[in-house]
């Protein structure tokens, strides 16, 4: 995963191997990032090496991609946020911190269509998307394009500004969001018609990295 400044920089760089066939100096670097010291370049590239972006060598250009070709079959999905698995706690502000790179093979709309968000706590770890469970600290991919509400799916709702992932189940003017947990003491969260929250789409995708 890369901070936004990390994937800057390293946006930067593959621009100008794209351009000029080669990759950038240190100064040009510094230069193009508009960074004051040579030491705040060399600490983004030490990064970007030990997250496999990078490998540098002794030569003058020293900065080499990893692979270009992977690069180009990758797409950069931003992290928006933490959603609570367990009662609506998190807030649920939009803030791209983080992207992770994700094939494009697994996207099936528009880049802009997906975001990701981080798993906490453990209300969903007994139910599974593409035979994945959603576990504590796990990554799930959101498609904006999925607004279909279904019991059979996990959907991210905002409920009184704050994120919180659960099926949904409704009956008359109630809609349950139901935990799906192997944890016993998990409740449901129980709306009326009259209460402010909003079905942000559907999880299409788990990503477990511990």
């Amino acid at each position: 995963m890369l901070t936004e400044k990390q994937q800057k920089v390293l946006d930067v760089i593959t621009d100008f191997v794209s351009k000029h066939a080669k990759s950038p100096t240190i100064n040009e670097l510094q230069n193009l990032l508009n960074q004051k010291s040579k030491r705040g370049v060399v600490q983004y590239l030490e990064s970007l090496e030990k997250k496999w972006f990078i490998t540098r060598t002794s030569s003058y250009r020293w900065i080499r991609l990893w692979n270009s070709i992977w690069l180009q079959t990758m797409l950069q999905i931003p992290i928006l946020g933490v959603a609570n698995a367990w009662q609506a706690l998190s807030y649920a502000e939009q803030y791209d911190y983080w992207t992770i790179p994700i094939s494009k093979t697994l996207i099936k709309w528009n880049q802009s269509d997906y975001f990701i968000v981080k798993v906490d706590w453990t209300s969903m770890n007994d139910f599974k998307v593409n035979n994945k469970y959603i576990e504590n600290g796990s990554y799930v991919l959101i498609n904006k394009n999925e607004k279909v509400m279904n019991s059979k799916d996990a959907f991210l709702f905002i409920v009184d500004g704050a994120a919180t992932l659960k099926v949904p189940k409704k009956e008359w003017n109630n809609i349950y969001l139901m935990p799906k947990s192997k944890d016993s003491h998990h409740k449901p969260i129980v709306l009326s018609s009259d209460d402010e929250f909003f079905l942000n789409w559907k999880v299409v995708d788990v990503f477990n990295f511990d």
